[in-house]
């Protein structure tokens, strides 16, 4: 564990404004989307990913809720990941017609309020840091779509499931506070990053259509990596959900909203 330290106003405002840069990368995520540039969209939304990655255990480092008290970071995270997390891959969706016309309305008012309810829920983490449900990751789930090139009827479906998720306490795991298997999670996160930013790269809007015969042997590699990674994340909420919660401990993390 990082050992606390106190830091300067100074220091506090440049972590919120670092904070804050994540809601530009969303709105160029809409603006790029809008432009029909799948890649420049989803590489934004994948910069905004990393931000909000960051920007907790900074915030939390350095104790800028007490140095600047009257800036509640966890609304302001809050309020940006709506934006990088739901709206902007919503509208993704929405732009690059990943859900079936006829489908296309239901699912993305599914997405959007079914992420309302996850970000209203007071119980979204448990006590060892896993979700209670999907955490409206909805960047994640679109970036895998595209570079998977799933067929819109099997986008319907993941949709479906994760919204129902969203609800179910099923838990999902937060890759960065989680402690069970970090030392494998982390890497693993690592690899299937690149690896989805690599095709993202890989696969503009002239070859959003492509089979997997038209793709090189490293892409399709690539996307193992991709399904390899899905299944661990998604895997170890399952795990986490089956054991059930573990024994209470001492409090060792001070108390308070965590960031999303």
């Amino acid at each position: 564990m990082l050992t606390s330290e106190r830091a300067q106003p100074r220091i506090a405002w440049a972590i919120h404004a670092f904070t804050m840069s994540g809601m530009l990368a969303g709105f160029l995520g809409l603006i790029t989307a809008l432009d029909q540039s799948p890649r420049a969209s989803l590489l934004w939304m994948m910069v905004a990913m990393v931000i909000d990655g960051l920007d907790g255990p900074i915030a939390r480092k350095f104790e800028v809720a007490s140095v600047l008290p009257s800036i509640d970071g966890h609304i302001m995270d809050l309020v940006i990941d709506y934006v990088t997390c739901v709206v902007t891959p919503a509208f993704f969706i929405h732009e690059f017609q990943l859900l079936p016309e006829r489908f296309s309305l239901i699912g993305i008012s599914l997405i959007l309020l079914s992420s309302l309810y996850l970000f209203s829920f007071t119980g979204i983490q448990t006590d060892d840091c896993y979700f209670n449900g999907f955490p409206a990751m909805w960047n994640l789930v679109v970036s895998v779509m595209f570079v998977l090139q799933s067929r819109p009827i099997v986008n319907v479906v993941v949709v479906l499931i994760f919204v129902m998720f969203t609800i179910v306490p099923l838990k999902f795991i937060h890759p960065i506070r989680v402690r069970d298997f970090r030392r494998l999670t982390i890497p693993i996160l690592v690899v299937w990053l690149l690896a989805m930013t690599y095709l993202i790269w890989i696969l503009d809007s002239k070859t959003a259509d492509c089979s997997e015969k038209c793709l090189p042997p490293v892409a399709v590699a690539a996307q193992i990596v991709v399904y390899f990674g899905s299944i661990w994340i998604i895997g170890i909420g399952i795990w986490r959900t089956l054991r059930g919660d573990p024994d209470p401990e001492p409090a060792s993390i001070p108390s308070g909203p965590a960031r999303h």
